[in-house]
């Protein structure tokens, strides 16, 4: 009964006509190449399986026929969503069937009846902003809801952090169209008695699996009461608990198929139940001194009837510190606590609502657990509140090095009640395995995710990661609670299915299996017949983390290997509806234009895995071609990998193995191409514009003939500083300028060479300031050498900025950058270039250096002079932030600035990335992709904005991009602030 059905490793020859079959069935798209299989080898678990290849199917009838060729070729599926999968569900050795990038509609909202039809692939966030102007959600709140897929939420039963009042997926599917192992298509819905027996007399497969669901249920009710944990959260196993007679209601084999993890069938479409949007809600949050406190308070809390409680302890609270994306969110937090519990009340009115959170905190004072309640009853305060919350799984896995946090025994639950006991309890094994652990909840239902930090790297990890799983699943047991309560089964915990569930009920789930898919076509290995939980780890003992010879310095990470293994999965690259990263995703929904794709990949390769070749092998060219370098990595994954100085490395390998294209070359060296376009304009701007000549740079150079060449300005910045200041440019070495060094004005080759104005508009906002002005000599950043990967010529123009800025830096003189991209290479890349004493100097100039926005709002606020009133502005402003200024500064400054426009209302689009990148948006190639990335948010934000409202971009390349695509012509903030400011 036990032994596993499983199909036979793939040989070379099976692959090959797998892929042939496949590529003429198919309509979507089939990848064998090394590449792919590689970037979805893994998930968010601690698993890699690298599969034989991926198909990416259009519609229902391409799965159908992948279905179909596999299992006459004797190869398994796996369905994959947003591959956020925790314990390695969304991994296989055979096929993967990606949903998410084509299969992804709604196909029907009805509002009277409080439903919606969809593809699998469609994102729970997606799904819900559109359902919100007809005031209906799918409540089911995931800290993975901005790329969590419906098929990947109902193959798991996923919950989330109001579970306590919205139940689970389980509780909305009305309806599945389930493709089965046999290649039939069925639809499952709840069933009468009558319509059950009529199913049940089908002589094919699908009456089949209702005969058989219906006799377990039956001749096992007895067992499933006894075993089946009696709390509110557990999706392990199969959910036999739902057919058993006593449970009345109609008999819907959808609520087995839920839960499932794709090893009974495929689900093609989904309908489900919906429901209203809150009325109301407030939230507090509650501190306590130790993380045994916030446990023993969580059951005086639930008799508050609270709507969600939510746990973060120190450990995990720590992660957030010095994080431009999380750092601000912190402000509701006094001191270090032990652990804070986030309490939330909904109610039809706000009416009692604040009431509530008086009694509650009433009852927490008198009882003395909590040390401080803090309160948010604005819906903005509450939103940033839980944004912290939501990061928790990301922060988790974001630890440096080879001991991390990792899943396998985080989905635990237990009774509220019980919550303090277990913790100790908990603690107590962890303590004997010497290991330590992060601790994050859903403490309204008992649910723990607990993470022990293990390197798996080496055997003895390897041990404590077992005996762990081992200790814990008798703990489980002894408290009566889940081993898997939210995240699943997977590869992690399908190996302790028969301890949690019994001899009889585990054989019964060997049924179930056998009967829905006797050749183990869907998802081998998952729930039943599982392979030992320590193989097929992403790391263990045979893995090799080789230490290459780098430009960049990676120490932060522990070397490039470890950069690149950073990423834990978690998959916050795959968000669509806000954020910047990761924008080439966002346009193409491919798996390897994400962080994580390109991670996995370059991981692979450093390793070995993918070849001898190592970072030069060019199967990962394709991977890293579309990294816009954005730099929103750095903020915006949870992690912190930083894909933007992998990519540059990797260019740097690249061509120095194969050699660097002209194209390359030539827009490296874009501060000599300025020099000369400056020197001859306006002849050279004429030749730029003439037709010939973009003919010429497209066939030559490979620049998209649609692409217009900003033009060069004839005035330099620096010789109209020069006249200006009766000298010429002031050597900073020698503080020279117009009195006291105050400021130093950084002369970039976009503000000198192309639009001198802004530093124009700066020096002159300076000075209306009393703030005296140096600019010191003109020397690139290397940003364009370092975009390109010759670094070893940009580590020389670093050496060759800190000559010229660190007597400035040593003064204190603030300097200041007008171009984001600039600033970005002197504040972020030079101190990981240099090396010794120059990495000092850089790291002292680095401290020195401020944008625009940050050194004028600050100058601003702290000014004695008297300034106009602002009452000449626009009265509406769109603001598009440089990617490179949200990643390393964010702009909350920018729009503190702007907001000082008297009567003006100034709107973050929230745009993402324009697209343009530098010189990426210019590369014949890469225009699709740059235009597309500007179009899903940004082009219709412009186009649609009122008459009146201004667009600001600080990016020179972003009003380029604006510029081209919308025909707005978008302002800098000193072009608009300076003419407002009074002298």
């Amino acid at each position: 009964m036990n032994s596993a059905p499983t199909m036979p490793l793939i040989e070379t020859d099976t692959r090959v006509s797998l892929q042939r079959a496949l590529e003429e069935a198919i309509k979507g798209e089939v990848r064998f190449d090394v590449a792919s299989r590689a970037v979805y080898s893994t998930d968010a678990s601690v698993y890699q399986v690298i599969p034989a290849g991926v198909v990416i199917p259009r519609s229902a009838a391409d799965v159908t026929r992948a279905v179909r060729i596999c299992r006459e070729q004797g190869v398994s599926i796996t369905a994959r969503g947003g591959g956020t999968s925790q314990c390695g569900q969304s991994v296989g050795s055979g096929v993967v069937l990606d949903f998410s990038k084509y299969m992804r509609r709604i196909l029907e909202i009805d509002p009277e009846r409080a439903t919606v039809r969809v593809e699998p692939g469609i994102v729970l966030d997606e799904l819900n902003s559109r359902l919100l102007p007809h005031a209906l959600q799918l409540p089911l709140d995931l800290s993975t809801a901005s790329r969590a897929t419906l098929g990947g939420m109902i193959a798991n039963n996923s919950s989330g952090t109001r579970s306590i009042v919205y139940g689970s997926t389980v509780d909305y599917v009305l309806e599945l169209e389930v493709l089965l192992a046999d290649g039939s298509v069925v639809t499952m819905r709840g069933l009468d008695a009558a319509e059950l027996e009529r199913k049940c007399r089908q002589e094919d497969l699908e009456g089949r699996c209702y005969r058989s669901v219906r006799h377990l249920a039956q001749e096992h009710a007895g067992e499933i009461e006894r075993r089946y944990p009696g709390i509110l959260r557990r999706v392990g196993g199969y959910n036999l608990d739902e057919f058993v007679p006593s449970r009345g209601g109609p008999f819907d084999l959808c609520k087995l198929v839920v839960g499932s993890e794709g090893t009974l069938g495929l689900v093609l479409e989904a309908k489900l139940r919906l429901v209203g949007l809150p009325r109301a809600k407030v939230l507090c949050v509650a501190q306590f001194r130790e993380l045994r406190d916030a446990m023993t308070a969580t059951p005086v809390i639930l008799g508050h009837h609270p709507s969600a409680v939510e746990l973060m302890d120190r450990n995990l609270l720590d992660m957030t510190r010095g994080k431009t994306e999380f750092e601000p969110l912190r402000d509701f937090i006094v001191g270090s606590p032990g652990a804070i519990l986030i309490v939330e009340f909904m109610g039809e009115s706000m009416e009692g609502l604040p009431e509530r959170i008086d009694r509650l905190q009433a009852d927490l004072e008198e009882r003395r657990l909590a040390t401080r309640v803090h309160r948010a009853i604005e819906a903005p305060a509450q939103a940033r509140i839980w944004k912290l919350r939501q990061a928790g799984l990301g922060l988790s896995m974001a630890e440096i090095g080879d001991t991390k946090a990792i899943s396998f025994v985080e989905d635990t639950a237990v009774a509220p009640d019980r919550l303090a006991e277990y913790v100790d309890r908990f603690q107590d094994i962890l303590d004997e395995h010497d290991t330590r652990a992060i601790f994050y909840a859903h403490a309204s239902v008992g649910l723990l995710h607990i993470r022990p930090a293990v390197n798996l790297k080496t055997a003895d990890g390897v041990s404590r990661f077992e005996g762990i799983a081992e200790k814990i699943s008798d703990l489980v047991l002894e408290f009566g609670g889940a081993f898997s309560a939210e995240h699943g089964d997977g590869l992690a915990r399908s190996p302790y299915q028969r301890k949690m569930f019994g001899p009889v009920l585990y054989d019964a789930f060997c049924q179930i299996k056998e009967t829905f898919d006797e050749n183990g076509l869907f998802n081998p290995g998952k729930i039943v017949h599982p392979r030992p939980m320590t193989e097929s780890l992403r790391f263990g003992t045979g893995y090799h983390t080789n230490e290459l010879q780098t430009v960049y310095d990676f120490a932060d990470f522990g070397g490039i290997s470890r950069a690149a293994e950073q990423c834990g999965g978690v998959g916050a690259c795959r968000k669509t509806l806000i954020g910047t990263m990761c924008p080439s995703f966002m346009a193409t929904r491919e798996e390897s234009d994400t962080t994580r794709g390109r991670a996995s990949a370059l991981r692979l390769a450093i390793s070995g895995q993918l070849g001898p070749l190592g970072l030069a092998n060019p199967v990962l060219y394709p991977v890293m071609d579309l990294c816009l370098e954005c730099k929103a990595c750095k903020s915006e994954c949870p992690t912190g990998v930083d894909m933007a100085r992998l990519k540059s490395e990797f260019l740097h390998g690249f061509y120095r193995e194969y050699g660097a294209p002209l194209r390359a070359r030539v827009l490296a060296s874009g501060e000599r191409v300025a020099t000369w376009g400056s020197r001859f304009a306006p002849a050279s701007n004429w030749m730029l514009r003439n037709g010939v000549a973009r003919w010429l740079n497209e066939r030559v150079l490979g620049i998209h003939r649609s692409r217009t060449l900003p033009e060069f300005s004839r005035r330099t910045f620096t010789a109209w500083w020069g006249r200006q200041a009766g000298q010429g440019s002031a050597d900073a070495g020698e503080g020279e300028g117009r009195g006291p060094a105050r400021v130093a004005v950084f002369p970039d080759t976009f503000t000198n060479f192309y639009e001198p104005g802004q530093g124009i508009a700066t020096v002159r906002l300076a000075e209306k300031l009393g703030v005296q002005v140096v600019v010191p000599t003109r020397v690139c950043c290397g940003r364009p050498l370092i975009s390109k990967g010759f670094l070893n010529r940009a580590r020389r123009q670093a050496e060759a900025v800190v000559r010229a800025l660190s007597t400035l830096a040593e003064a204190g003189v603030p300097i200041l950058f007008c171009e984001p991209g600039c600033y970005s290479a002197v504040r972020d890349d030079h101190p990981l270039l240099l090396r010794g004493e120059w990495k000092e100097k850089a790291e002292r100039v680095s401290a020195a250096c401020l944008t625009f926005e940050e050194w004028a709002e600050s100058a601003l606020a702290s000014s004695s002079r008297p300034v106009a009133d602002w009452s000449g502005g626009p009265k509406k402003i769109l603001l598009h932030g440089h990617c490179h200024q949200k990643a390393l500064v964010g702009l909350a400054p920018a729009m503190a600035l702007l907001s000082r426009i008297r009567g003006c209302t100034v709107s973050d689009v929230d745009g993402g990335c324009c697209g343009m990148a530098g010189s990426f948006g210019y590369e014949r190639e890469h225009y699709d992709v740059s235009r597309a990335v500007g179009e899903r948010r940004l082009f219709p934000a412009i186009r649609g904005r009122d008459p009146d409202t201004v667009v600001v971009a600080p990016g020179f390349s972003c009003r380029q991009q604006i510029r081209h695509f919308t025909g707005v012509e978008a302002v800098s903030v000193m072009e608009l602030i300076e003419p407002l400011v009074g002298g």
